[in-house]
């Protein structure tokens, strides 16, 4: 049965292989694995045999200006 953490911060979102998911940076699980996603798009499976787990990580500022300049642009 899920618990609350004690220091009351949420645990992170898992995300699987093969889910839909929205624009931005995605870190496998267990692995320096980094996806940078322009668009909604579908997270790519590990090819290890295993079942790839992401988190999703969370922009700089300067991340941030880039994406909007880029859209801007």
């Amino acid at each position: 049965m899920w618990q609350q953490p004690d220091n009351d911060r949420l645990p992170e979102e898992l995300f699987l292989a093969g889910e839909r998911v929205p624009p931005g940076t995605y870190r496998q699980v267990g692995s320096n694995r980094q996806v940078q996603l322009e668009r909604e798009d579908y997270l790519p499976a590990s090819l290890d045999g295993r079942v790839a787990c992401y988190i999703r990580l969370q922009n700089t500022w300067v991340q941030i200006q880039q994406l909007a300049s880029r859209h801007l642009s």
